[in-house]
C-alpha cells in the first residue's frame, strides 16, 4: 500500500482525537507546547507551535528568514504529545533542552518538547540500540505527517517581487521582462 494512504487513518483519527483533547492547559487556558525536531546531519529544523506558545497572526505577520515553525491549535498540539508520549517519547527523553550542535555524525535526530516552562528531549545517534531508533523514527514521521500537513504563512521582503501586481506601464514592462 502506498505510504501516503497508509497515513490517513492516521492522521483522520489523530485529528478526530484533538477535536476532543483538551491537553496541559496553561493559566490562560491553552496548551504552551513547542515541539522541535532537528536533524543533525543536514541542520534541517522542524517546529510545531501551539496557538497558546505562539501568536499565529503576530508570528505570520512578520517578516522571517526561515520558515522552520507552523502554529498549530492547542488541541491539535495536545493530541501530538499525547500520541509522541504514546508511541515512546516519555519513556527516552531527558530533561531540558536539546543540544545545539554543528551538523556531525555523533548525534543524528533530535526531538524536543516544550510544555510550558518544562523542557525535555531526545536524541539518537548512530550508537544507539536498534528498538530506540525504531521507537524514535516512529515519533519522528508522526511528527513530521502533521508538520507536513500543517498550513503555514511566511511573510518575506522581496521589492522585485512587486511588479508582478503593479498595474503601471512601468511595472507590467518590467514583469514582462522574465
Amino acid at each position: 500500500m502506498n505510504p501516503i494512504l497508509r497515513g490517513v487513518p492516521w492522521v483522520t483519527s489523530f485529528l478526530l482525537t484533538a477535536c476532543a483533547s483538551t491537553g496541559k492547559t496553561s493559566g490562560e487556558g491553552g496548551i504552551r507546547a513547542l515541539v522541535s525536531l532537528q536533524d543533525y546531519r543536514t541542520g534541517e529544523r522542524f517546529e510545531l507551535a501551539s496557538e497558546s506558545h505562539t501568536n499565529r497572526v503576530d508570528y505570520y505577520s512578520s517578516a522571517r528568514t526561515e520558515a522552520a515553525r507552523k502554529v498549530q491549535t492547542d488541541e491539535v498540539m495536545g493530541a501530538l504529545i499525547a500520541e509522541l508520549e504514546r508511541r515512546g517519547f516519555a519513556a527516552h527523553c531527558q530533561p531540558g533542552p536539546a543540544p545545539h550542535l554543528a551538523s556531525g555524525d555523533v548525534v543524528r535526530w533530535a526531538m524536543e518538547l516544550e510544555d510550558g516552562e518544562q523542557r525535555s528531549h531526545w536524541i539518537v545517534s548512530p550508537n544507539s540500540p536498534g528498538d530506540s531508533w525504531k521507537t524514535f523514527q516512529d515519533c519522528r514521521d508522526t511528527f513530521l505527517q502533521l508538520y507536513n500537513i500543517t498550513v503555514s504563512f511566511q511573510t518575506v521582503s522581496n521589492p522585485s517581487g512587486k511588479q508582478y501586481f503593479d498595474q503601471s506601464p512601468a511595472g507590467a514592462a518590467a514583469s514582462k521582462k522574465r
